[in-house]
């Protein structure tokens, strides 16, 4: 009788023990979910962290992995997708629909007094919740990965970012559901899987990757065009847009999004080009209805010179600055720039992070993506645009702000300066007065409020100034003076970009030439696939408009 029930009891543990155990398959499909859900949140929250409003994602920034996030975020996407395609090929091959099925027997067994069934059942519903969680993700941040306008982004966003906070929630009560289940045994099970539905297990895998596969060569064989059309009459660089050339072109209408300031942070820019068989030209156009001139002005108090700024310290001032614009040049079409965004504090080891904590701009592989940096203040009255790039991290320099690979095509002479030095306690000591009092006579009339239009002259040419001096100094208190100080056009390569921008009825239409190929190795040659991105800055020092898929550039 004894050894009756120790048998019983022998047989029961052992077939719980065999109960207790997945199958293949599923330890697999299971295990590639867990890694790229990780890395799809790890990588996510990071790019939510950027946010200027965002709360917990910053506050557990150092959770989140740095670096090419959104790079690994796409193809974390990319694995998530050919995850469910082969595991739905895999309940289908397998004949175990009824795994996840849940029908009246299923629901009716939530209230069963047997704990095992009820939360089986339980279990089986927490699966949809996750399943509808992981689709609601996919949705929207296929939505935000093909920069699409069918959903204001800042709901688009919202809506993604709560799906990612349900998924880690989701995750804390399927491994507490286990646990009442099963134990430590019921959790682990999907450690020691039996060897069945093999076939099955391979037939789904295949068609996953194939899924994935088939998704990456659409992704990548659809991108969006821009033709230059080869004109014999250029169009004049004048800022006017009324040349024939402009007119006979339809624009390509690329959709931006994440700038501050602009509604909803979305900015639809329209691009037009053509070329002359020496020279490129460009008409830039953009939404901003507010023309913003205010580039961190200087204000007399009763202490002495200010600077008016809110960020500048961190390099991330959104009140007082100019409105911008930037291109982007790259002979690759790596989402974020040709591969040159890096995100988070510190994402190079062993070099400064970002005073903001945003991240960094430079390319891991030693090339060189070209950037175009319009500035309507300081480069916009040299009808030129500032050529930078983005290329090798450099080396950081004692008292200089670190700027990863970011930085400026050598000159020879010309440019512009920032009007005034630090002395300490807040004070600023200008550099350069103008001669006559009446040169910034309107600006005393004008409004400093950030989001006001403006027209005063937030500059001033070098020749039209003299250097301060306290005897020269006789402005009362609440004297405006401007932050920026022109010389010349830039000389070498710095000024290889010629552009004038005007700004009327609430948009900025800034024609821009350069050289198809000017032969330095800072600047990337125009050709038939270089690949370009541009951005739109409302009165913004960093926090500009983007987007992930360039334009490819196609010669006529």
């Amino acid at each position: 009788m004894v050894d009756g029930v120790a048998t019983k009891n022998s047989l029961h543990r052992h077939t719980s023990t065999l109960r207790a155990r997945s199958d293949a398959p599923t330890a697999l499909l299971h295990g590639a979910l867990i890694i790229s859900l990780v890395i799809s949140l790890l990588t996510g929250f990071q790019i939510a962290s950027d946010a200027i409003d965002s709360t917990w994602a910053r506050a557990l920034d150092a959770l989140w992995l740095q670096g090419s996030v959104s790079h690994w975020h796409v193809w974390a996407a990319y694995a998530l997708s050919l995850i469910a395609v082969a595991y739905v090929m895999f309940l289908i091959r397998a004949r175990l629909q009824a795994r996840i099925a849940v029908d009246a027997a299923r629901l009716k067994a939530i209230a069963n007094a047997d704990r095992r069934a009820r939360w089986q059942a339980v279990n089986v519903v927490l699966y949809w919740m996750a399943f509808v969680l992981i689709g609601v993700a996919a949705t929207t941040g296929t939505l935000l990965y093909l920069d699409s306008a069918l959903l204001a982004h800042d709901l688009v966003t919202t809506i993604h970012r709560a799906a990612a906070w349900g998924i880690v929630l989701y995750a804390v009560a399927h491994i507490a559901l286990q646990l009442v289940m099963g134990g430590v045994r019921q959790l682990l099970k999907i450690l020691t899987p039996r060897l069945t539905y093999v076939a099955a297990g391979g037939i789904a895998l295949a068609t996953g990757a194939g899924g994935a596969a088939a998704l990456v060569a659409l992704d990548r064989s659809t991108p969006q065009t821009l033709k230059l059309v080869r004109v014999e009459t250029a169009p004049t660089i004048d800022g006017q847009v009324a040349d024939d050339a402009w007119k006979a072109l339809e624009a390509v209408e690329v959709h931006t999004v994440r700038g501050i300031n602009f509604p909803n942070g979305e900015a639809d820019v329209r691009v037009r080009a053509v070329h002359d068989g020496l020279y490129a030209y460009f008409l830039f156009e953009w939404p901003d209805t507010t023309r913003s001139q205010k580039h961190l002005p200087l204000v007399k108090t009763a202490e002495g010179w200010k600077v008016l700024e809110r960020r500048y310290g961190i390099q991330d001032e959104n009140d007082y600055y100019e409105d911008k614009f930037g291109v982007m040049l790259s002979g690759s079409p790596e989402i974020a720039g040709g591969g040159s965004s890096h995100l988070g504090k510190q994402p190079l080891a062993g070099k400064p992070g970002p005073a903001h904590e945003r991240g960094l701009h430079f390319t891991s592989d030693s090339s060189i993506v070209d950037v175009w940096h319009w500035k309507s203040v300081r480069t916009g009255p040299l009808g030129q645009l500032d050529d930078n790039y983005f290329g090798p991290a450099m080396e950081p320099e004692e008292g200089k702000r670190y700027t990863g690979g970011y930085t400026q095509d050598p000159k020879t002479a010309g440019g512009f300066i920032q009007n005034w030095e630090k002395l300490g306690n807040g004070l600023v000591q200008p550099l350069h007065l103008p001669k006559e009092p009446a040169q910034i006579a309107d600006l005393q009339k004008g409004d400093l409020e950030p989001g006001v239009s403006d027209l005063g002259r937030w500059f001033m040419n070098l020749s039209d100034t003299v250097p301060y001096s306290q005897e020269a100094d006789t402005y009362p208190v609440g004297t405006v003076l401007p932050s920026v100080v022109t010389e010349k056009p830039f000389e070498g390569d710095r000024g290889d970009v010629r552009g004038i921008g005007t700004w009327r009825d609430g948009w900025w239409h800034l024609e821009v030439v350069r050289r198809l190929d000017t032969g330095s190795k800072f600047d990337k040659a125009i050709t038939s696939e270089t690949y370009l991105w541009v951005v739109a800055f409302d009165h913004a020092q960093t926090r500009h408009t983007q987007h992930l898929h360039p334009l490819t550039l196609e010669l006529e």
